[in-house]
């Protein structure tokens, strides 16, 4: 800017709903359908629906964490089976045998970490014989099987409703399906079960066997005329999958509860206390140390630096910042000496309130004698200083494009700074104890998941803890 030369005088999840950050309200609907978790997956260049995967309900994923099946992957089908464009149909194409199984598994493999895997098909025709199989497989399983024929497959079939676990004898399960019906897959990770559904019902328990697998959804056609078509969460699920993810997260939170830990009164005593005096409630510090046994002279000392902080919060807060400055250079000698930072900050907004209330001539002198020389310390000060400097080229700056320096929020933002920086001038750490700690524990528990650590960390949410009344 023209004005800042004149100063210085040199011139932006298929399948699986988390519900670990969404309280009980959070859904408008039972059947919410959920959306893939990571976007960045390598989509083939015949998928073209996974662009456009509904995100109503985002508050209830763990975003950007795994990657989750959301189509079929044309790579891993079977040559007698026809994929669609949208990569969720599959029909089972004539050939010369007309009774080989084919095989189909889907773009990537489920993660553990999700907690809880759900899928959908919706039997488009049953074909001549209605030989239709759902379930999950391993990578090295034969394209020319149906689901459950082979070793670490589970599958359950439509024309006898049998359950297959990797053998091609089935053993009694649920009832046959056929045209029309929904019949979904669900893959709980914490339980360590898959079942399955017919029309939005669980059918039971289909094994307990799932344990260090990397599981596919997969699906398998043996007849002509066969045809499904998969949702993998680009619509509402037929099954209540959304209560399924409350159910277990309950039953998660509770385990934790019940876990036996080492009771120290004193340490959360003084993480509580120095959250408060952080913060400055110096009249909930007061009842909280009388109920704890914890006030003192010491504690006495601590309330007057909050009255002395809030008195300059409030002066702040009212831009009188030439009477800031002074309570600062009074209670604390030496602190803008040592803080720059802070003392160019708040001479940057003693010049924007000048703007506000002081004639031009006067704010254009008071920038070039106190602000002009900070634009020669950092290259973040000189582009600061001709942003705010730019409001002397409006008329009227509340209609200008940096009219936002003028609003309320611009010295919030001071107050917070020169608040931080005030505890760390008297040796208290500029973030609260208890803040970092539950900072790290949600670092932690987002790497428990990203590591595949434990499938019980999906539903875990530091916020539950806090907020959730015991009773």
């Amino acid at each position: 800017m023209y004005l800042q030369s004149s100063f210085s005088n040199n011139s932006g999840r298929g399948g699986v709903v988390d519900t670990s950050s969404s309280s009980s309200s959070s859904s408008s609907s039972s059947n919410s359908s959920p959306t893939r978790v990571n976007n960045n997956s390598n989509n083939n260049s015949n998928n073209n629906s996974n662009n456009n995967i509904p995100n109503n309900s985002s508050t209830l994923y763990r975003q950007n964490l795994y990657e989750l099946p959301t189509y079929w992957s044309s790579k891993e089908k079977c040559p007698h089976l026809e994929l669609s464009s949208s990569s969720l149909r599959v029909t089972y194409k004539n050939n010369k045998t007309d009774n080989e199984a084919g095989l189909i598994r889907a773009n990537c493999c489920i993660p553990p970490s999700c907690g809880i895997y759900y899928f959908e098909i919706t039997v488009i025709s049953k074909g001549r014989d209605g030989y239709i199989g759902i379930g999950v497989c391993t990578s090295t399983m034969l394209l020319s099987r149906l689901p459950g024929w082979e070793r670490n497959s589970f599958g359950y079939h439509g024309d006898d409703g049998n359950l297959f676990k990797g053998s091609g004898t089935g053993i009694s399960y649920g009832p046959t399906y056929t045209t029309g019906d929904v019949v979904g897959c669900c893959i709980n990770f914490v339980q360590g079960v898959i079942f399955f559904t017919k029309n939005g019902v669980p059918l039971g328990d289909a094994t307990k066997d799932i344990k260090g697998l990397s599981l596919y959804p997969c699906v398998g056609l043996r007849t002509p005329g066969e045809s499904l078509e998969a949702n993998f969460g680009q619509r509402p699920f037929a099954f209540d999958v959304v209560q399924l993810f409350k159910e277990e997260k309950q039953r998660v939170i509770k385990t934790i509860k019940n876990t036996k830990t080492v009771e120290d009164d004193s340490i959360s005593t003084q993480l509580v206390l120095s959250y408060l005096i952080h913060h400055g409630y110096s009249e909930t510090v007061k009842l909280f140390a009388k109920a704890t046994g914890t006030d003192g002279d010491s504690l006495n000392s601590q309330l007057d630096d909050i009255k002395n902080r809030q008195r300059i919060s409030e002066l702040l807060s009212k831009g009188n910042i030439d009477e800031v400055i002074k309570e600062l250079d009074n209670i604390y000698p030496n602190f803008l000496t040592q803080n720059r930072d802070i003392q160019f900050k708040l001479l940057c907004q003693k010049f924007i309130e000048m703007i506000k209330t002081s004639p031009i001539e006067e704010t254009m002198a008071f920038g070039q004698n106190h602000l002009s020389n900070f634009s020669f310390e950092s290259k973040e000060y000189e582009s600061n200083l001709n942003e705010i400097f730019s409001l002397i080229a409006y008329s009227d700056p509340y209609t200008s494009p940096v009219s936002f320096l003028l609003e309320k929020s611009k010295r919030d933002q001071i107050i917070n700074d020169l608040n931080c920086a005030l505890l760390v001038y008297c040796h208290k750490p500029a973030t609260p104890v208890l803040e970092k700690i539950v900072k790290q524990a949600k670092v932690a528990i987002d790497q428990v998941v990203h590591q595949n650590a434990s499938p019980a960390a999906a539903f875990i949410n530091v916020k539950d803890f806090i907020d959730v009344d015991d009773n």
